[in-house]
């Protein structure tokens, strides 16, 4: 039997009825706090379709949060192929995330009907909680039906502790509820102990941070086209738009005055204007070599078209500098991580679209720099061009890229234990 408090609390939660559900239901898309088409969501209506076999579910608070799962995520599927993700929000967002990796759907209203059909129609195998704020409907549904859940990036907000501290005993209970509490820190854990989470429960693990899965390439591949290189300075402008080319080859144009044998890789965000980008830039004088028409970057080469799909991990795999297509432009596609976990020292423009926290952690390290036009591009690549320099920044972003593993590590493990006691 729960605690008097939390049976108190539940009461209230679930004093509103299905009326008073239904108006505040209303009232939310009115005021705009609620999605227009998908708030039935929250009354546990118009459900996406659950796929078939496990499903791992993590909770945000809303998308802004969403850049520190998705490699998260990307780890779970490669550890397990036939895993489902479901990630919910708590708040409605303009923009609703979307990924083909998982399904978006938010949280259904902290009251006894919605939070059951919820659970009822997902069936989770496995929860990890991403919200500061713990809710006291749904969090003990899933502890009685014996969900594996673990609080991550777990700390008490000052705005919260004092309501806390009016209900100890609830708040103990439902803390206790989960297998494993995350804490961000040391003085995370303290406090989490203070308002009795056991001992034996919380983990001072640190954040999660944004992880990344390095884009692959065929190794063999790879070793070709290095040796063809020989050992050439080299620099990607990866996913360019359009409107950056004439900026980045006028860039090259001043480099290669310093450094001739320099080699250009642009790989455009749509590979069918390669041909005709390497058309353009012959007619200005270039030697241009290009991967649609199975040319090869040799040495008389100074600037290489590579306008084949899917071949950006083999480029960045090549290529000890990076410049972020896009962020000059119309805004990136390029998750700075993928090329810094791959030892390539990243360049960026203002439009970083979705990743800004991954840049911001990658400049404030050291590991990346930002530029605004076509001069400071050029300085940037030119101080690069300076093997010491080069290889500071690289081993900053290998640390950027590997902090946070141990969190990573230890969920990918809690995954796995959840999903084998779903075997058992």
């Amino acid at each position: 039997m729960p605690p008097i408090g939390i049976s108190l609390f539940r009461g209230l939660q679930n004093m509103q009825g299905s009326a008073g559900l239904e108006r505040r239901l209303r009232r939310g898309v009115e005021d705009g706090t609620e999605h227009p088409t998908r708030a039935g969501e929250r009354l546990g209506r118009g459900l996406a379709r659950r796929p078939d076999g496990p499903l791992a579910w993590v909770h945000l608070k809303n998308s802004d949060e969403l850049e520190k799962v998705l490699g998260l995520v990307q780890h779970f599927q490669a550890d397990h192929e036939d895993l489902g993700i479901l990630i919910t929000t708590t708040y409605y967002d303009d923009e609703p995330p979307e990924g083909a990796n998982f399904t978006h759907q938010y949280a259904p209203y902290s009251a006894r009907a919605p939070v059951s059909a919820f659970l009822d129609h997902w069936r989770p195998d496995v929860l990890l909680w991403m919200d500061d704020k713990l809710d006291v409907t749904l969090l003990p549904a899933v502890f009685d039906r014996g969900i594996p859940a673990h609080w991550v990036n777990a700390h008490v907000p000052k705005e919260v502790q004092n309501q806390w501290r009016w209900l100890p005993g609830s708040i103990k209970s439902i803390v206790n509820g989960f297998d494993t509490i995350l804490a961000e820190n040391d003085a995370a854990a303290r406090e989490l102990h203070k308002f009795g989470a056991s001992a034996s429960r919380v983990v001072t693990a640190g954040p999660l941070q944004v992880q990344v899965v390095p884009p692959g390439c065929n190794m063999a591949e790879r070793d070709a086209v290095a040796a063809k290189l020989a050992a050439r300075p080299v620099w990607l402008a990866s996913g360019i738009c359009e409107i950056e080319e004439q900026a980045l080859v006028n860039a090259h144009k001043y480099l290669v005055r310093k450094s001739h044998r320099l080699l250009l890789i642009i790989e455009p965000r749509e590979a069918d204007r390669g041909a005709d980008l390497a058309a353009r830039l012959e007619a200005d004088g270039w030697v241009v070599a290009c991967r649609s028409r199975d040319e090869d970057p040799t040495p008389d080469v100074q600037i290489f078209i590579a306008d084949q799909d899917g071949e950006t991990g083999l480029w960045m795999h090549l290529a000890p500098i990076t410049y972020a297509g896009g962020s000059m432009g119309v805004g990136t596609e390029v998750n700075p991580l993928e090329p810094a976990a791959l030892g390539s020292v990243v360049l960026f423009g203002p439009k970083v679209n979705g990743y800004y926290e991954s840049y911001r952690r990658l400049e404030t390290s050291g590991a990346a720099t930002k530029v605004k036009d076509q001069h400071s591009l050029t300085k940037a690549v030119e101080r690069l061009l300076s093997p010491e320099e080069a290889a500071r920044m690289a081993m900053a972003a290998w640390d950027v890229t590997t902090s946070g593993a141990e969190v990573s590590d230890l969920l990918r493990d809690k995954l796995t234990d959840a999903l084998d006691l779903r075997k058992d």
